[in-house]
């Protein structure tokens, strides 16, 4: 007759944690108090185990309770698996509450100025510390593009921009605009400019299509001025717009965290007159299946308040 078939798919968790219970108290009795069951059931279960192990693993001739040497080695690998299926229990619950897992995330260069990334950012890496972030900057429409695809899960973009189909985003911060100008231009002394003063001026404008984000507060700002800009050159972003201004190509809307930039040669002024905002938001999938995504865009939510502008900064 061949050895006993192993019936190791009738072992539950519940057998195994009785049995070590048992080995702890080293008393049937105390062990089934400390389980809440009556020790004729506990008694029950462990011969059960004992049946699907196919040997004895407590010496029960003598007065006291003893493990037999198979009892010892199953007692180690008992708590192995005990361990391990809590470690697993532990993982799948911090999978579901998005704890775990990794992100691609996308970001307009402006976005690193303001702070605003950084600050979300951190704080996400704090509040999730297993979550692992893939950052990587990249063109607003590109990131747009790459969310509808699956391929990157969250986007730092500069609004107006139409969303695609399913995507969906939360303003972060609103960023007062200035005007970059030549430190060669006629008004390059002033402390404030009037927008109105620039009508003959070739405005330089990120590579956007009309009517998106800084080609439209160009535009819509221009004209409030009462006049239509004379569009020129277009920038990759706002160091090349800023490079581009340096040299004399042109005046260029920009946020005022570009003035970090700190390029020579370049003014930046406040515009006289009603400020003029610029919008940074965080853009995610409306359906998202991964909870590590959904928790980052929840995270987003939070940096989304009443109070979203940026404190005036009147430094020249």
């Amino acid at each position: 007759m061949g050895p006993k078939k192993l019936m190791v798919g009738k072992i539950e968790l519940r057998h195994l944690r009785y049995f070590l219970v048992t080995v702890e108290e080293m008393h049937f009795g105390r062990a089934a108090e400390r389980l809440g069951i009556a020790q004729p059931g506990l008694s029950q279960q462990i011969m059960a185990l004992e049946e699907i192990v196919g040997t004895p693993l407590f010496d029960r001739r003598k007065r006291a309770v003893q493990l037999t040497l198979a009892g010892e080695i199953f007692a180690g690998e008992a708590r192995k698996t005990i361990a391990q299926s809590e470690m697993a229990l532990l993982a799948a619950r911090q999978a579901g509450r998005g704890e775990v897992g990794r992100i691609a995330v996308g970001y307009v260069g402006s976005a690193a100025y303001t702070g605003m990334l950084t600050r979300v950012i951190n704080k996400f890496r704090d509040d999730y510390p297993d979550v692992e972030l893939q950052i990587s900057e990249m063109e607003m429409l590109e990131q747009l593009n790459q969310i509808s695809e699956g391929k990157l899960d969250i986007g730092f973009i500069r609004p107006p921009v139409t969303l695609p189909i399913g995507i969906a985003s939360v303003e972060v911060l609103q960023e007062r605009l200035l005007l970059a100008i030549p430190s060669t231009h006629a008004l390059a002394s002033r402390e404030r400019v009037p927008l109105a003063a620039f009508n003959s001026d070739i405005f330089i404008t990120p590579r956007h299509p009309p009517k998106v984000s800084f080609h439209k507060y160009t535009t819509q700002a221009c004209q409030a001025a009462g006049f239509f800009p004379r569009l020129g050159p277009q920038g990759r972003d706002f160091v090349t717009i800023t490079s581009m201004v340096s040299i004399g190509l042109g005046v260029a809307l920009v946020p005022q965290s570009v003035k970090c930039i700190q390029l020579p040669d370049v003014r930046f002024k406040p515009i006289i007159g009603k400020s003029i905002y610029a919008e940074l938001a965080v853009a995610f999938r409306r359906s998202e299946p991964s909870p590590a995504a959904r928790a980052f865009a929840q995270h987003a939510r939070r940096f989304a308040s009443p109070n979203l502008r940026q404190a005036p900064d009147t430094r020249v």
